[in-house]
């Protein structure tokens, strides 16, 4: 149902059509045109510019008085003698298409008039229209108007003296165009005192209301005189009633414009639309240079600039502020020209806009600290991982590891004091220091494989030099360190190398492995390059996936790709910012 009467203005076209035909089958033989079609196309380019509007604004009142000045229009083709009392209503009713176009042009932008001035002028001039149709329908007589195959008047007149009807006529050209003139004044006025966005949603009220002060003028003086200079005068004014409301059809098409504008600024503005870019997008899609955007700081408790300073009320003294607020709550204050007043649906459209700017922003704020906190939370585990690591091989170190040795030397001490013991209890005694041995180098090599102690004590270099003498590959190692990195990236370094070594001894069937470490101020780089068989991936083991987890963990990454002459180059990239 609401969906039919939203279209129901779509009916006007065919009455419209009909309206028209049956004006000009009807027609008297005053001024017309000389083209047949020519007053019946006048109205028909009003109605078409009433629904043009319509489409544009339909909340618009503009659309409807331009569209009834059409089809007031035909009253002028009606005032014919043989359509009896059809033709005496349409003789009254002539001149109502002026007082509604000046209504519609009064009205633009908004719907509304903007000013008491000029709604005294509008009711003025809408009096003297009345006064008009009640004078034809009372007061005229006939006679006055022989030749023009006006309708006889069937009411009773109330006078029968044609004084008071020429009197009236006269006084109606007099008048009406004395009205129109300051009420296209005022239009001007306001069009001189504007700015640059003003002016350009203004100019096609001042250009109709030049045509319709014109049109007034010229047909005041063509009805105070006669002679065969009166069709072409009327010609002219009636194609202007007609540019008149093509005029204002394509102020609001501009209107429409700007709007489409702002649709655009939506899709340009993406996820991502800080407020400096939200601002000047704004300008653009509005025209105005001196817009400003001031978001919402919950932090310093009111509005700031692109540069986070607070802004005061007396920063924005003698201008146009409008609230942007989502449920009672402060988003931004938009800072603009008095122009975006002038049309409360595209100031909706403003809004929307950064209100959906501003969530876009937030909602990306909100992710980007989770994001941040799960890093951080990572990067704390990663570093509580590798204190733990060091603990435990201290632990080791001073704890296990000392009491075997400390048991080692007790048993080669009693093997030394055991002189002439049975040889069986000496050698399994020999088996056992052996075995203690064979132990304490493997929980040195436990320990060492947890937290390497010389990677504390002596830095990068000197551990991963001590990893690949022990690597049973030959290896070549390249350092070029013009700083030392942080513990957490010289820990995630070491253990990428130790892993990558271990998968060559274990997969690449390798000849030769080259080893690089790098760090500058920016990066640290670990770079392990065999010439195996190659076939290596990151996600075909746990051993390389936990080093891609570690390594972005703490804001780095890691790749694994063929190496330049076969075999695999693995690569962990570690920031040192």
């Amino acid at each position: 149902m609401r969906g039919a009467m939203r279209n129901a203005p779509w009916l006007l076209v065919p009455a419209g059509l009909a309206w028209g035909w049956f004006a000009l089958n009807h027609q008297g033989s005053g001024h017309a045109l000389a083209a047949p079609l020519g007053e019946p196309l006048i109205g028909w380019v009003c109605i078409a510019s009433g629904l043009a509007i319509w489409r544009f604004r339909p909340q618009n009142r503009c659309w409807w008085l331009v569209t009834a000045a059409g089809f007031a229009w035909y009253a002028v083709l009606l005032n014919s003698a043989g359509n009896g009392s059809l033709g005496l209503v349409a003789f009254a009713l002539v001149g109502w298409y002026n007082g509604l176009l000046v209504w519609a042009l009064l009205a633009y932008p908004t719907g509304r008039i903007a000013t008491r001035g000029e709604r005294i002028v509008l009711v003025l001039i809408l009096g003297v229209v009345v006064a008009r149709t009640t004078a034809r329908a009372l007061l005229y007589v006939p006679a006055d108007l022989t030749g023009c195959g006006c309708v006889t008047n069937r009411l009773i007149p109330a006078v029968t003296d044609d004084r008071w009807w020429q009197g009236t006529e006269a006084a109606f050209r007099i008048v009406y165009p004395a009205l129109v003139v300051p009420a296209v004044t005022g239009v001007a006025l306001r069009w001189r005192r504007a700015s640059r966005p003003v002016r350009r949603m203004l100019q096609p009220a001042l250009v109709a209301g030049t045509v319709m002060a014109v049109s007034a003028i010229l047909g005041s003086v063509a009805g105070l005189n006669t002679g065969p200079t009166l069709i072409p005068t009327y010609a002219l004014t009636d194609w202007a009633t007609a540019a008149v409301a093509v005029t204002l059809a394509v102020g609001f098409s501009r209107l429409r414009q700007t709007r489409a504008s702002v649709v655009d600024l939506v899709s340009e503005l993406g996820d991502d639309a800080p407020p400096g870019r939200l601002a000047d997008a704004l300008r653009r899609a509005l025209e105005d240079p001196n817009l400003t955007l001031l978001p919402w700081s919950a932090e310093r408790g009111g509005y700031v600039a692109d540069d986070g300073t607070p802004v005061g009320p007396q920063a924005l003294d003698q201008r146009t502020v409008t609230r942007i607020e989502r449920r009672g709550e402060p988003i931004a204050l938009l800072v603009h020209d008095a122009a975006l007043l002038e049309d409360p649906g595209l100031v909706r459209g403003v809004m929307a806009a950064v209100r959906l700017s501003v969530d876009n922003d937030r909602l990306q704020a909100a992710m980007e600290a989770q994001v941040a906190e799960v890093a951080a939370s990572r990067a704390r585990i990663v570093v509580a991982g590798d204190a733990e690591r060091r603990r435990i091989e201290r632990n080791l170190h001073d704890g296990a590891q000392q009491r075997l040795v400390t048991i080692a030397l007790s048993l080669k001490l009693a093997e030394a004091q055991m002189d002439g013991t049975d040889p069986a209890t000496r050698a399994a005694l020999q088996r056992a220091v052996d075995e203690l041995g064979v132990a304490i180098n493997e929980l040195r090599d436990l320990a060492r494989g947890i937290h390497p102690p010389l990677l504390t004590e002596s830095g990068i270099a000197a551990a991963v030099e001590a990893l690949t003498d022990r690597f049973p590959v030959p290896t070549t190692l390249t350092v070029d360190l013009e700083r030392e990195p942080s513990p957490l990236v010289s820990a995630t370094l070491y253990f990428a190398i130790a892993e990558a070594l271990t998968n060559v001894a274990k997969h690449a069937h390798a000849e030769h492995v080259h080893v690089r470490l790098r760090a500058d101020a920016h990066e640290a780089r670990a770079t392990v390059e065999d010439d195996g068989i190659g076939g290596a991936d990151a996600s075909g083991g746990t051993g390389l996936r936990g080093l891609a987890d570690r390594a972005a963990a703490g804001g780095g990454s890691m790749s694994v790709s063929p190496g330049p002459a076969g075999g695999t180059t693995i690569e962990v990239r570690m920031p040192c910012a």
